[in-house]
């Protein structure tokens, strides 16, 4: 029956439940062989949805879980590169690969990359790149909705830090004073 309808469609529908469910995307691969091939896409791994998935997990995680989490990144899904870009600048203070991720995240629309940018840029230790880290938080806050997005993308960033060792030099010294007005 599936097997009339274009692989292309099959797979925009499994992506639309990959966004809204991580649980139901693994029940449809596992309802049909060619529902899982579909599902194997690198297009419906970029629509995962993250949100059950925990950042840092508190016990070892399986090889197909890892194998999962390496796929959504490689897919470049928005979530999973934002994640991966908060754990080298915050953990591992690995500039070069904090700003590749956060690149490929607001490219793909995610707000929380586009706020830690700003994060990064106002942390760099450069007066022209803070200026620019001040200029786009303060973009962020020119209407409303972008004003709640913005309150959701701190109060995220704020529970992924709880959870980790933040471990860059840059960030253990007194907080800098970054309002600026227009």
């Amino acid at each position: 029956m599936l097997d009339c309808i274009p692989h292309e469609l099959v797979s925009e529908v499994l992506s639309r439940v990959a966004l809204s469910s991580i649980k139901d995307i693994f029940n449809a691969k596992l309802s049909c062989k060619m529902l899982n091939e579909i599902a194997e896409d690198m297009y419906v791994y970029q629509h995962v949805s993250l949100d059950e998935v925990p950042v840092i997990p508190w016990k070892p995680i399986s090889q197909e879980q890892v194998t999962f989490l390496n796929t959504c990144l490689q897919s470049e899904n928005p979530e999973s590169l934002y994640r991966q870009a908060v754990l080298d600048y915050f953990n591992k203070t690995n500039l070069e690969s904090t700003c590749m991720h956060l690149q490929k995240a607001v490219k793909n629309g995610h707000t929380g990359a586009l706020y830690v940018t700003c994060i990064v840029l106002l942390f760099s230790g450069d007066e022209e790149l803070k200026q620019q880290g001040i200029k786009l938080l303060g973009n962020m806050k020119k209407t409303n909705r972008l004003k709640r997005r913005l309150l959701i993308c701190r109060n995220n960033l704020n529970s992924i830090l709880k959870m980790i060792w933040v471990k860059n030099p840059v960030l253990l010294e007194p907080p800098v004073c970054c309002t600026s007005r227009d």
